[in-house]
């Protein structure tokens, strides 16, 4: 649904799977609401806020966006991040000797390949950027991949530095548009980075990685390591 100009068997597939998942979601919703369990779900569903429940439809849009929203970005962000690991050995060496750098370090990646390349934003009023006119109503192309390089931001932007501060990358976004998960990426990212470091200390990979048939989300098919 992201890419840029999907085919239109891609687009019937995800308009198909959506409404699929829709579906699920709603019948999920009455079963909770009749036989409540410990899950978030059932917690949504008993939630009143000043006399009103939530709506099946903000029930249903809020459990895509906890799903969905974060999920593929959160993985796809795990294995850019172990890959540039891997490709900088001094800085996943520094990283096994300090594992309190883990929250820097998680930034540094994100902001070295972002999972999220590119969004499209519509101007709502008219202005000039470093001489062109931008009129209200056109449909911009921000690629935060190049921004998270900028070199009036960044020191030595194509330099992975783990411990890099201040780093204001755009990974998540900015503005009205700051993703609202991002509390829960950094924890999820944090966690897991700090476990497979802790578990696995000599992990190593043991080929190179397929990179998805995508530009906007930027992720690899995989990532086979050998455990150590």
């Amino acid at each position: 649904m992201y890419e840029l100009n999907p085919s239109a068997e891609a687009e019937a597939a995800a308009v198909r799977a959506s409404l699929e998942f829709s579906d699920y979601l709603r019948a999920l919703a009455r079963e909770r609401a009749q036989h409540p369990g410990g899950d978030l779900i059932s917690e949504l569903v008993q939630v009143v806020d000043e006399g009103e429940r939530l709506t099946v439809d903000e029930l249903v849009g809020t459990c895509v966006l906890l799903l969905n929203a974060g999920h593929e970005a959160t993985v796809n962000a795990t294995l850019l991040g172990w890959w540039t690991l891997f490709r900088h050995p001094d800085q996943l060496q520094l990283l096994r000797a300090e594992h309190a750098l883990i929250p820097t370090a998680v930034e540094e990646l994100l902001r070295f390949d972002t999972p999220l390349q590119l969004f499209e934003r519509w101007v709502l009023e008219p202005f000039d950027l470093h001489g062109t006119s931008i009129p209200r109503g056109a449909e911009l192309g921000l690629v935060f991949g190049s921004a998270n390089r900028d070199p009036e931001v960044f020191d030595q932007p194509d330099r992975v530095d783990l411990g890099r501060t201040p780093n204001p990358h755009l990974s998540f976004g900015a503005g009205i548009h700051f993703c609202l998960g991002a509390p829960l990426g950094r924890l999820e990212l944090q966690t897991s980075f700090r476990t497979l470091l802790e578990r696995f200390p000599r992990m190593e990979p043991v080929e190179e990685p397929r990179w998805k048939p995508s530009y906007i989300v930027r992720g690899l098919a995989g990532l086979r390591v050998r455990l150590g």
